[in-house]
């Protein structure tokens, strides 16, 4: 009986050990090494707002802007991912810009005449031909340009 106890705890001590290194990866390793050169010519500042997701699957994170700043937003999603939109809002729920009105672009630059916070809403869509269980990493990232 023990050694089933024992086994089922090694079992469960490896699965976690691996969703965590994939979920390291997805938030790490990958932004750095697929995402962040995208956003050249600005400057990456720092942050990685990265998830996992599904077919169908949203995330929404709030970011801050600040004065005077030259910005570019960035959506970054592993290729088993298509259809991918993204939204940006003020914190009243008005839309300021939506990819779909610009051919699903992955990419928003934009400057800030007052510091704000904004929303940005990223959503997947389904796979054309797929079977809606594909699943990979999304992230938001932001740029700036240096005065």
């Amino acid at each position: 009986m023990r050694l089933k106890r024992r086994a089922l705890l090694f079992a469960a001590l490896i699965s976690v050990a691996i969703m965590g290194d994939i979920a390291a990866q997805c938030s790490k390793t990958w932004v750095k090494k697929q995402c962040i050169p995208k956003i050249a010519p600005f400057i990456h500042n720092g942050q990685m707002n990265t998830t996992p997701l599904k077919e169908g699957g949203k995330m929404e994170t709030t970011l801050t802007f600040y004065s005077g700043q030259d910005y570019r937003i960035l959506i970054c999603a592993e290729e088993t991912l298509e259809n991918i939109s993204f939204v940006v809002s003020d914190l009243n729920g008005a839309i300021i810009f939506d990819s779909k009105e610009h051919n699903n672009t992955d990419v928003w630059d934009f400057k800030v005449k007052t510091t704000t916070d904004l929303k940005v809403a990223v959503s997947v869509g389904r796979n054309e031909g797929g079977n809606g269980t594909a699943t990979g990493c999304v992230s938001v990232l932001v740029g700036f340009k240096s005065k």
